[in-house]
């Protein structure tokens, strides 16, 4: 595996895992940024089922590819900081396992959602609610990490990179809730992978130049 090879990977499970957010819930007719989770839930109770399931089924299928993707991280770092890249490396793909297990579980939402068992749907939706909140911390303690490794010099990329960090784009995320209908449906309903998009994009220009 060489690193540039990590690095398309990466760009591709981005963009996969976005085309299976867009699956899940994309409405031309958009949703509320302020009551986010009831107006997807409102989105999914009326698509398909067959756009639930392959929604769903790409959330697992997109974490392993993301797992080669991140093995760019050990090959970016240097030799004397391998021991700290192996852990930003680990850290990373538990991370994605468990996204990609949060990811799925939203076919089950748009399905419950359709039944009038309200007290099983509430109940579901309270554990996924928990499982949101492990999630997102431990993706935060891992794009930390990365945004480390780079800011201290420890990879071969420039320390730049760092403003294109996951982290760091997290930091625009209020600006994508104004943006106008039909572009908020796809940024803000996207973004998260939208932001590792646009990471791997970063990382795989600064290797082109590197190399040329």
């Amino acid at each position: 595996m060489t690193l540039y090879m990590s690095i398309l990977i990466g760009l591709f499970a981005s963009f996969l895992m976005f085309l299976g957010d867009m699956i899940l819930y994309y409405d031309s007719n958009d949703y509320d940024g302020k009551n986010t989770i009831n107006n997807i839930i409102g989105i999914m109770k009326n698509v398909s089922i067959k756009r639930l399931y392959i929604g769903g089924l790409l959330g697992p299928i997109c974490a392993f590819i993301y797992c080669i993707g991140f093995y760019h991280i050990v090959l970016a770092i240097q030799e004397k900081y391998l021991t700290i890249g192996w852990f930003v490396f680990l850290i990373n793909i538990f991370g994605i396992i468990l996204g990609g297990t949060y990811h799925i579980q939203c076919t089950y939402l748009g399905l419950l959602s359709r039944y009038e068992n309200k007290g099983a749907f509430d109940e579901f939706l309270k554990f996924l609610k928990l499982q949101a909140k492990i999630v997102f911390g431990i993706m935060a303690i891992a794009n930390i990490g990365i945004a480390l490794v780079i800011l201290f010099g420890f990879t071969v990329f420039p320390r730049w990179q760092v403003l294109f960090t996951p982290m760091f784009l997290l930091i625009l995320t209020p600006l994508t809730g104004r943006l106008p209908k039909g572009l908020h449906m796809i940024i803000r309903g996207g973004w998260f992978n939208i932001i590792y998009f646009i990471y791997y994009l970063i990382l795989l220009i600064n290797y082109t130049n590197m190399n040329l």
